[in-house]
């Protein structure tokens, strides 16, 4: 097991959803991170950058108002960005929480805060509902890139969804599309997260912690608080494992894949989709 992964981080993860890993990241590796991701919004901003289609993966999509910016799926555009999470241990990580013997990164976000609008607030969801997938290895690593106090718009989490046996009908759900009988509907999310004994965690965090999400878990932001200086920077990337087999939702909106032409319902995603880039007992890993 790799030294920063104890057993008590894996019941939480098991138990709550959410697993704390502190100090997983190295400060020259956060600022190299953040330098990447902000030479990239400057030039979205300025119109000097253009990212190009992907072979697999969908667009890369920019969302830039009110102090609040959404940057997803760079991953697989920016070389520098890929090799940073590659060439550390954090797939090792990742893969001995969750229980898995394979990792495959597969689509990134980034979430950066400076306004302290209510409305940067992350609204309730979780992540699931809108994957084409069956099976539980496929973890969000949201990692954060600057200090997360409870004033800096840290994560929340409703804790022990990671145990629902069902999905919800996303209210980003593709229009007029019939949901399986296992979905049940987006009200059903906001009523638990709202209820009175509703077991709502906080999640503080230092620049370099991970936070390794289950695909089932509730979650949200608290806002930034009024007159908290300088930004919130969170990066997410989400990741493949043992489990994982394609599965098709007909509510998926925004699926991850450009194309369903390689993909088998029922098994597993092809590495011509998605490379394998971390295996159990490789020479990458210490185990």
């Amino acid at each position: 097991m790799h030294p920063k992964v104890t057993q008590e981080i894996i019941d939480s993860y098991n138990e709550v959803g959410v697993a704390h890993v502190p100090g997983a990241f190295s400060i020259e590796w956060v600022t190299g991170m953040t330098k990447i991701i902000d030479e990239a919004i400057t030039g979205l901003r300025a119109g000097t950058t253009e990212f190009g289609p992907h072979q697999t993966q969908r667009d890369v999509e920019f969302e830039d108002h009110d102090g609040y910016v959404r940057l997803i799926n760079l991953y697989n555009r920016v070389p520098e960005m890929n090799a940073l999470v590659e060439n550390c241990d954090c797939a090792e990580i990742v893969a001995d929480v969750i229980g898995s013997d394979i990792m495959r990164p597969w689509m990134d976000g980034t979430f950066m805060k400076e306004g302290v609008a209510a409305e940067t607030a992350t609204p309730w969801h979780n992540d699931e509902c809108l994957f084409p997938l069956s099976g539980h290895h496929s973890p969000s690593m949201w990692v954060a890139l600057t200090d997360v106090s409870r004033d800096n718009a840290p994560l929340k989490t409703l804790a022990g969804s990671n145990k629902d046996p069902h999905r919800y009908v996303s209210s980003w759900a593709l229009d007029g599309a019939e949901a399986p009988p296992n979905f049940h509907p987006w009200d059903e999310l906001l009523e638990r997260t709202a209820a009175p004994d509703a077991d709502i965690r906080v999640w503080e965090a230092k620049a370099g912690d991970i936070l390794i999400i289950h695909p089932k878990t509730i979650h949200a932001s608290l806002p930034r608080t009024a007159g908290q200086s300088g930004r919130r920077i969170g990066f997410s990337l989400r990741w493949i494992g043992s489990d994982i087999r394609y599965e098709f939702n007909p509510t998926a909106k925004l699926s991850p894949f450009q194309s369903s032409a390689l993909l088998k319902e029922g098994e597993p995603l092809p590495e011509e989709v998605m490379p394998i880039t971390w295996r159990r007992n490789s020479d990458n890993a210490t185990a």
